[in-house]
């Protein structure tokens, strides 16, 4: 004690208000980490629902895809489509479409005509 030239009562209580202070911030600093602890643990969990949301939206989406290219794909009276194309979104044969636009083009006829 002898390197301390202020009194004794005077360094304990600096002392005791130096560790007062230490827990004070220490009790801060642990309240602090375990609101962030819970913060990434929700986030954590709001990312895992949004992930497990997107599969299943691309998931359907791809279904949708599958499906629309099967429509895409329809057969003929016979139900037979091997060679044979088809437009996308149209029942008819990318052919038939080709005749009617040559129809209109060249002879100039009009939708109704071709139609007939």
């Amino acid at each position: 004690m002898e390197e301390f030239k202020s009194s004794i009562s005077r360094l304990a209580r600096l002392f005791r208000e130096g560790r007062d202070n230490w827990r004070k911030k220490a009790i801060e600093r642990h309240k602090e980490i375990r609101a962030l602890e819970v913060q990434i643990r929700d986030l954590k969990q709001s990312r895992e629902n949004w992930k497990k949301r997107a599969l299943v939206a691309e998931q359907k989406t791809t279904e949708e895809k599958l499906k629309k290219k099967e429509e895409c794909e329809q057969p003929n009276i016979e139900g037979n489509i091997e060679g044979k194309k088809y437009a996308k979104h149209h029942k008819y044969q990318i052919k038939t479409i080709q005749q009617g636009l040559e129809l209109m083009i060249n002879c100039h006829i009009s939708f109704r005509g071709i139609e007939k």
